[in-house]
């Protein structure tokens, strides 16, 4: 599937890739380009979930920190009571 794109170009620049790049190229030229030079979002984000999952293997501690402050002055035992939580966010 592809999607259509419309960009704004300078006209110098727009001519000299009309001469250089013949007409049914074009699309292809600017794939490869986009390809080669945007970031890949998706490997990066996996890349720092490695980085993660490795400081939290090193650093069990701080984990273990993380996990007390998210529950600091909750009740684990407690169940969610919507109607709590609207009354609590009206005040």
């Amino acid at each position: 599937m592809t999607t259509q794109v419309l960009i704004r170009l300078p006209t110098e620049l727009a001519r000299r890739f009309r001469n250089a790049i013949p007409a049914r190229q074009r699309s292809e030229f600017i794939r490869k380009l986009l390809e080669q030079n945007l970031p890949n979002v998706d490997e990066h984000m996996y890349e720092l979930a490695l980085k993660a999952e490795a400081f939290d293997r090193s650093n069990p501690e701080e984990s273990n920190e993380l996990e007390s402050t998210l529950m600091d002055g909750l009740d684990p035992n407690e169940t969610f009571d919507t109607a709590k939580l609207l009354a609590l966010c009206q005040k």
